[in-house]
């Protein structure tokens, strides 16, 4: 953690305050939600598909802009058919997602106009990744699964000696003093380099990624994300 200065004590209900709010912006009830029961059904089915469908989309993208099959000499991912040998979103859409339908993931990817279709049927990607805040149940799914991402890391450390190489890494960067005007050159600043970052993370990763699970159904895989936000406390 690069810190200046030691920032303002927080109390914890200023905690639990930021996630009531939290909650309420994603449209989740914390007391039903608190119980598991009471959070199964088709909603909760509904929301697993479509967490797994982002999930599937990302990795497509993912594959789209770095297989081999899929990108020109300069490196730019090409137009490709829906089935055509080893150049189609058929074949692009088994490698990224064997469990999910192409025709499904195709839907999917128009509707979040991360690609289109020309008039002679090849299919062209316009993003890298999947910006999950367009989407009213991505987002809420994404919030979701960010905070508890974030959750499971500092519980981590917490159990883990400070000089321990098992912690997770997890450092921040905290100015209490910061010029507010240059916020938006901070953004800038971090969509450059935090985005580059974040993909070469992605390859590095990718190159490194198990086949799929055994007919048993084990793997010796794990989740893994690797995060870059930005946060501002107005005072």
């Amino acid at each position: 953690m690069q810190i200046d200065t030691v920032p303002e004590d927080i109390a914890a209900w200023h905690v639990f305050t930021e996630l009531n709010a939290l909650f309420e912006e994603v449209g989740v009830n914390p007391i039903h939600a608190a119980t598991r029961e009471r959070c199964r059904g088709r909603s909760v089915k509904d929301a697993g598909e479509a967490y797994a469908n982002a999930l599937a989309i990302s990795d497509l993208l993912t594959l789209w802009h770095q297989h081999p099959n899929f990108i020109d000499p300069m490196g730019r991912p090409i137009p490709i058919r829906l089935r055509s040998g080893k150049k189609s979103f058929r074949l692009l859409a088994v490698l990224a997602a064997p469990t999910v339908s192409p025709a499904r993931l195709l839907l999917e990817l128009k509707r979040l106009h991360l690609v289109s279709i020309d008039g002679k049927g090849l299919i062209h990607v316009h993003k890298r990744s999947l910006n999950v805040f367009i989407d009213k149940q991505l987002r809420a799914l994404h919030t979701l699964s960010s905070l508890r991402g974030f959750m499971r890391t500092l519980r981590h450390n917490l159990r883990s000696p400070p000089s321990n190489s098992d912690q997770m890494f997890h450092r921040v960067a905290w100015n209490g003093n910061f010029n507010a005007s240059q916020i938006p050159r901070l953004k800038i600043w971090l969509r450059r380099y935090g985005q580059g970052l974040l993909e070469s993370a992605d390859s590095w990763m990718l190159r490194r990624s198990q086949p799929n699970a055994s007919p048993r159904g084990r793997s010796d895989s794990a989740e893994v994300s690797i995060g870059v936000y930005l946060s501002v406390l107005n005072k």
